[in-house]
């Protein structure tokens, strides 16, 4: 009867999600953004062939100050795209990246949660990035 009842839970597990996964990347929304602590350097990858086409990174500012947010690309010559997001998802500032490996986000922030969102919309971006969020206090 064991024998019986483990092999059905065997073939159950076989016959559910045997596929590969539809979006293997975990961060690809908005709600399912990775955390950044705020001043240290953090690194992932984007790119346009597969599925990891844009990275959402979440941190929190507890008091007022100058936002920087700085992002390295591996590439020189790419067409990333970063955004920083308030609370809400609205847009508070953007940057493309231009023949540059260097992008930074400068804005001055009250205490809130913020979003980062580095996007890949064209086959000229796929880079590994290394980010860094500061926070310059009043």
């Amino acid at each position: 009867m064991r024998r019986l009842l483990w092999g059905g839970v065997l073939a159950l597990a076989a016959g559910c999600g045997g596929g590969p996964d539809e979006n293997p990347d975990p961060d690809f929304q908005r709600h399912l953004a990775k955390p950044l602590p705020l001043n240290k350097v953090f690194t992932d990858s984007v790119t346009w062939e597969g599925e990891d086409r844009s990275d959402w990174k979440i941190f929190f500012v507890e008091q007022p100050g100058l936002l920087s947010v700085k992002v390295v690309f591996d590439k020189v010559a790419g067409s990333c795209e970063v955004y920083l997001r308030d609370k809400y998802g609205a847009h508070v500032a953007r940057e493309v990246q231009s023949n540059n490996p260097y992008i930074e986000l400068v804005r001055r922030v009250e205490p809130g949660r913020f979003f980062i969102w580095v996007l890949s919309p064209d086959k000229d971006c796929s880079s590994q990035y290394s980010m860094e969020a500061r926070l310059d206090p009043d």
